[in-house]
């Protein structure tokens, strides 16, 4: 057990050294989704989130780049692929990231300087709603895990992970500004799915 919690913290000091970092040898960017599980890590050793609110004020002051859809976010940030690649599916772990944050920290700050961003990726979404009120033909880059499951046969048209994702994301909307109708919409999607 020793040796894992020394890993973990070795682990955590080399992917936050000023945002949170995917193997940083390889590349200094900082990756929606991987932050998720950083900031609770980040919490859980140093008792604070100084790098998490680093990490998201850089996605709550972002302008939207050409290339990159209206009200979607990049995938890494600020060392994004400059040719619009996005994954759509981590602006959705960023909302539940975010509500984490907030909820784990108090600060309100974050998350009114974030709420535009949150509500121009709901916008986002709603357009691939199909009659069911599922996310349908996502564009981007639809992942999931680094699995066959990540195959386009699996992320076309209409993807439950995705879905899945999607429902948690909308109750976390729900829960940081106080939304009963977006807590409603995720409780029967959550029922549809």
């Amino acid at each position: 057990q020793a040796a894992i919690g020394k890993a973990a913290i070795r682990n955590l000091s080399h992917n936050a050294l000023d945002i949170y970092m995917d193997c940083p040898s390889r590349e200094r960017a900082g990756w929606l989704c991987d932050s998720y599980f950083s900031g609770r890590a980040e919490a859980f050793f140093t008792g604070s989130n100084k790098v998490e609110k680093s990490f998201l004020e850089n996605y709550a002051l972002y302008r939207t780049q050409p290339g990159m859809p209206e009200g979607m976010l990049p995938m890494c940030y600020p060392a994004d692929h400059p040719n619009g690649t996005y994954i759509p599916n981590w602006s959705m772990w960023y909302i539940l990231e975010l509500q984490r944050y907030a909820e784990r920290t108090g600060d309100l700050e974050m998350k009114e300087i974030s709420k535009q961003k949150v509500l121009d990726l709901l916008a986002f979404f709603e357009k691939y709603e199909n009659e069911y009120g599922l996310l349908e033909n996502l564009e981007g880059w639809v992942f999931i895990e680094w699995s066959k499951c990540n195959d386009p046969a699996y992320v076309a048209g209409v993807n439950f992970p995705s879905n899945m994702l999607y429902a948690r994301m909308l109750e976390a909307v729900a829960v940081l500004y106080e939304d009963e109708a977006l807590r409603d919409k995720a409780k029967t999607l959550k029922a549809t799915i």
